[in-house]
């Protein structure tokens, strides 16, 4: 085919046109609309991965906010919990971190479908990924009103803990968790 390109001035001519309406395409589409998305992990109910997080942080954490809120509002499945984390958290994490082949990390959207994996040759836990964390909620029922939840956000930033914020009175639909293995 390259070669069959290469034969004719106007074939060169019309595959450089190709080519640079594609990068044009493929460049206004990674700078524009690229939209901040959450993706809810399937085997960590608790876990969601930030896919494109907007540059301005102080979106990302309203964003954050209303993904919590909206956590409980919902009937969530519980499934194992995360090794080493607290069974009352939500946990916030960029998606990333991806490598090519077996060299390397897997990334945190390894845990997507995949549980920890804490023994053997290769090791993957979600406590590896300290970079790409964004938020953890840790939450109780309120000592007011135990039919609410309130809680604390701690805020991440390039794996560095800098700040915290509360959540308080988060109303929880009252209904039993489907387990994985009630399906």
């Amino acid at each position: 085919m390259f070669k069959w390109t290469l034969k004719s001035k106007r074939r060169v001519q019309v595959a450089l046109v190709v080519l640079a309406f594609g990068g044009m395409v493929l460049g206004i589409n990674h700078f524009f609309f690229k939209n901040m998305r959450f993706i809810q992990s399937e085997v960590y109910s608790n876990l969601y991965l930030v896919k494109y997080p907007d540059k301005d942080y102080i979106k990302v954490q309203s964003a954050i906010k209303e993904k919590i809120k909206e956590h409980f509002k919902t009937e969530h499945k519980t499934g194992k919990p995360l090794a080493y984390k607290n069974e009352n958290g939500i946990y916030f994490y960029e998606l990333g971190g991806f490598t090519f082949g077996f060299i390397g990390e897997a990334g945190t959207g390894y845990f997507l479908d995949h549980e920890e994996d804490l023994g053997g040759f290769v090791t993957e836990e979600l406590g590896m990924y300290t970079d790409y964390c964004l938020a953890e909620f840790y939450y109780d029922p309120c000592a007011q009103d135990p039919t609410l939840v309130c809680g604390e956000i701690g805020w991440y930033r390039d794996g560095e803990y800098f700040k915290a914020d509360s959540l308080k009175n988060l109303v929880s639909i009252q209904v039993q968790p489907k387990t994985f293995e009630q399906q």
